[in-house]
């Protein structure tokens, strides 16, 4: 359980006083993740975005890799109004996935939208941002 408080969001942010007025137009909004505690020149971080609550956290609508260069970093993406959830990890061994020990607990760093603190795997509606 040491690993779940390695990467922390400090906000989501979807332009909330616009984003009620691009819902009713079907507008795009900017969507802002902040990153911290990154682990700095380990492997690389995987952002995944979801839009799709009857999916949960399975299928990505939108995916971001990046370099671990810096102990923080800002991934911003142009997306339909709507609720989004967040799943974060660092891939501190660049194999390409989010290792974790024989009971499933997270090897590496990890970090959910909502600053949700997992206890077992997060639901759509606990790791979400609107």
């Amino acid at each position: 359980m040491a690993k779940f408080n390695q990467i922390i969001f400090a906000s989501a942010l979807c332009l909330i006083a616009a984003a009620f007025d691009a819902v009713a137009q079907n507008k795009e909004v900017l969507l802002e993740v902040r990153i911290l505690k990154i682990q700095k020149n380990k492997g690389r971080l995987v952002v995944d975005i979801y839009r799709d609550k009857g999916t949960g956290l399975e299928k990505p609508y939108a995916r971001k890799i990046m370099s671990t260069e810096n102990e923080q970093a800002v991934v911003s993406l142009m997306v339909p109004a709507g609720t989004y959830a967040i799943s974060i990890y660092q891939d501190i061994n660049s194999n390409g996935k989010l290792d974790s020990n024989f009971i499933n607990i997270p090897k590496e760093p990890i970090g959910f939208g909502n600053n949700y603190r997992p206890f077992g795997p997060p639901k759509y509606s606990a790791a979400s941002v609107v």
